[in-house]
């Protein structure tokens, strides 16, 4: 009878080791799943976004970031990416490559000055002295173009949730142009943003105050005559000319405006209040 009972009791107790062994293995499995997903979540690849990007001026740039990036006597004739990137990915970002693809360009023209003569003629009818023609972040990069669509080597480095903010100067000199800009990163990895409208400060001699201190200057150079071209007229008529190509360049002006939608902007309305000036220039440069 006892070896019966406890035969009983051995098989009861075998088949609660059992199951409890089934139930841990079940417990352990299901731990180490958890464990390597979150192993697997943690160590996402790195990942790159946009946060903004934007066109900045050279004057509103530093000093010394300016004297590092832009070529001297070419800050005109210059685009500068300003860029921020965020790594929203697990490991570290690695960027060595900027891409901009544009289209859609569109520029205006500067308005035409007119050009002192080699040689004028003193009181005493004689050839003169030749006069001289004037003519009028965290890292930045300033290298050569590798294609046609503007491309530049950089170097970047994004720890997983870092932000970063860099300036790049590109080939672009114009007034108005849309683009997609891409960032190459660790290996073939690539992040664009797509379709941005860039549309760049106007430059100094849209203001009509500083036209014509241009045109007065040019002027005074001059003397009584000067070069339009390849004809040689009076400084007054030059100057009269002048100032048709400068309303001219201001109506080009405002036509972009116009065709992006901007013409609620501040600039906008300075281009038309230059223009309602040109008569007034005339008077004061004494070309009526």
């Amino acid at each position: 009878m006892v070896e019966v009972i406890i035969a009983a009791v051995a098989g009861v107790l075998g088949a609660a080791l059992a199951s409890w062994a089934t139930v841990r293995a079940a417990r352990t499995a299901r731990s180490s799943a958890v464990e390597t997903a979150q192993i697997s979540k943690e160590i996402r690849p790195a990942e790159i976004e946009f946060v903004d990007v934007s066109l900045v001026d050279p004057e509103d740039l530093e000093d010394e970031e300016r004297a590092a990036l832009v070529p001297p006597g070419n800050r005109g004739a210059t685009a500068i990416l300003d860029v921020k990137v965020r790594n929203t990915g697990g490991e570290t970002a690695y960027i060595y490559r900027l891409r901009m693809r544009t289209w859609d360009v569109r520029d205006v023209a500067q308005p035409s000055l007119p050009q002192v003569l080699r040689h004028q003629p003193d009181e005493r009818g004689r050839a003169g002295i030749s006069r001289p023609l004037r003519v009028g972040p965290s890292h930045s990069y300033r290298g050569r173009r590798d294609d046609d669509y503007g491309e530049r080597r950089i170097s970047q480095v994004l720890a997983p949730g870092e932000v970063d903010r860099f300036l790049v100067l590109m080939d672009s000199p114009v007034c108005f142009f849309r683009a997609n800009i891409s960032v190459f990163f660790n290996g073939e990895c690539k992040a664009e943003v797509s379709d941005r409208k860039f549309l760049r400060e106007p430059p100094i001699w849209v203001d009509a105050d500083s036209m014509m201190e241009m045109l007065r200057r040019r002027l005074e150079e001059c003397g009584p005559f000067a070069m339009w071209g390849h004809q040689r007229v009076s400084a007054a008529e030059a100057g009269r000319r002048s100032l048709a190509s400068y309303g001219e360049c201001l109506a080009d002006a405002a036509a972009i405006y116009s065709l992006i939608g901007r013409t609620s902007d501040l600039a906008y309305a300075a281009i038309h209040a230059s223009r309602s000036r040109i008569p007034e220039m005339h008077q004061a440069l004494g070309l009526d």
